[in-house]
């Protein structure tokens, strides 16, 4: 089979539509951190729920998406499932403006955000060009939807801060400890408007949705009808589905989660005895976790199109073989350091080596991912490819949904670096995965 000749160009209004729903999920890696600010009774447990639940809620609409096959893909439904997500923000909205709110009422709201996760997977008109840059093409176009990531986690902390927009609060909520924004940290006692987080969103979606764009020369490519079936039956899809979930559902997962992980681990004091945690507080020396945590989707981000330039050049399998030995020592080095860090009572002395680590967990799972899109060009069919990479995605957002769940049971157990090890066994499985099916001298697809 000969790759794709074929690439992917951006749709700069549909790219738009994308982020502002992105935005309007990614907003929960920021918001349980705030809720947790706030003192509102809800434990780490049941805010690692919340985030749970958006990702396995996002993953579902993904799966659905893909059922409908390729008019999920086009510009008009990207568009109403976009505007759909006004209505979230307005139900967001009228919530926080409520004097007190229920964990059932956070649930539906997050199950209901999940519709902007399904957004997350964006796909370019296609034009002919040369298949030696088909992973960097893909991976430009990828990056369109980790925009929206940063950009609700630094808007997010700034925004709740600012004076309530519309009014209705009896009683204005305040922080009981401190908490920190892209601009620094600040202290107890700073009042917090949420609903103003539904407004810029409702702003931002309407923006998207409602800016008139240009007319744009639309390319069609002919290809011949395909049954879903024959997609699912190609055993390189279930290979390729397992790789894309250590790649991009790490990024994802870890994306969601990160911020409400840092505020676990370091901002909190424990007081250990004989192995028994007898006391836990407040951690005044801990870095603000919102004043660092969206640096880390940041540099995944920015790496993205690099994996699938260094994918063009070696080949999506080296690459993705190279990235999977990468992420299982990465994720030891943060398992030592996680443990480290939960049975301290100065916890905030391993911060900035475990920020560097998990900088390289998200900048390598980019990598990956990008990497994994360039094999999939080569071994789908022009016409099957699209449809072959929407399945990739809602399968791996899943990611959004179990690691959170991973980190929400092990802050029962009180045993969170045993997360971190199964992920890193995860990813030495899928080294010898590659390994075997991709860079054996015999195989059917060498180094796709």
């Amino acid at each position: 089979m000969q790759p794709v000749t074929s690439s992917e160009t951006i749709d700069k209004m549909t790219a738009l539509q994308v982020i502002a729903s992105t935005s309007v999920w990614m907003c929960w890696s920021v918001l349980v951190v705030v809720l947790y600010a706030l003192g509102l009774g809800f434990n780490f447990a049941q805010l690692f729920g919340l985030l749970a639940l958006t990702g396995f809620a996002a993953a579902g609409f993904q799966l659905s998406w893909f059922a409908l096959g390729s008019r999920s893909l086009s510009r008009r439904f990207i568009r109403t499932t976009t505007a759909l997500l006004a209505l979230v923000a307005v139900v967001m909205g009228w919530l926080f403006l409520q004097a007190s709110f229920a964990l059932n009422q956070l649930q539906l709201l997050a199950v209901l955000a999940g519709l902007g996760g399904a957004q997350l997977y964006v796909r370019g008109e296609r034009t002919s060009s040369e298949s030696s840059t088909m992973g960097w093409e893909l991976a430009v176009t990828a990056a369109v939807g980790g925009t929206g990531i940063v950009l609700a986690q630094i808007a997010t902390p700034l925004v709740v801060t600012l004076p309530n927009l519309i009014g209705g609060n009896p009683e204005p909520l305040v922080t009981t400890i401190s908490m920190g924004n892209v601009l620094g940290s600040m202290r107890p006692e700073q009042p917090i408007s949420l609903s103003n987080l539904a407004w810029m969103l409702l702003l931002f979606i309407c923006i998207a949705v409602l800016f008139p764009a240009h007319r744009q020369h639309q390319v069609k490519l002919q290809h011949a009808p395909f049954h879903r079936r024959h997609l699912i039956r190609n055993p390189h899809l279930w290979v390729m589905t397992v790789l894309y979930i250590m790649a991009f559902g790490s990024f994802i997962g870890f994306a969601l989660s990160f911020p409400l992980v840092l505020q676990f681990l370091f901002g909190l004091s424990r007081e250990w005895q004989a192995g028994e945690l007898v006391n836990a507080i407040s951690n005044d020396y801990a870095p603000q976790a919102l004043t660092y945590a969206w640096l880390g989707p940041l540099v995944g981000v920015v790496a993205r199109p690099l994996g699938g330039w260094l994918a063009d050049l070696y080949g999506g399998a080296r690459v993705t073989f190279v990235c999977a030995v990468l992420l299982a020592l990465a994720c030891a080095a943060a398992a030592y350091l996680t443990q480290q860090a939960f049975h301290s009572g100065a916890p905030e002395q391993y911060f900035l080596l475990f920020l560097l680590v998990f900088f390289v967990l998200f900048v390598v799972s980019s990598l990956a991912s990008s990497a994994i899109y360039r094999s999939a060009s080569v071994l789908f069919p022009a016409a099957q490819l699209p449809i072959a990479l929407r399945w990739l995605a809602a399968c791996a957002t899943a990611g959004a949904g179990y690691i959170p769940l991973m980190w929400g049971v092990q802050s029962v157990t009180g045993t969170p670096a045993l997360a971190l090890v199964a992920f890193a066994v995860f990813y030495l499985v899928c080294a010898v995965i590659v390994a075997g099916v991709y860079l054996r001298r015999h195989s059917v697809y060498f180094n796709p």
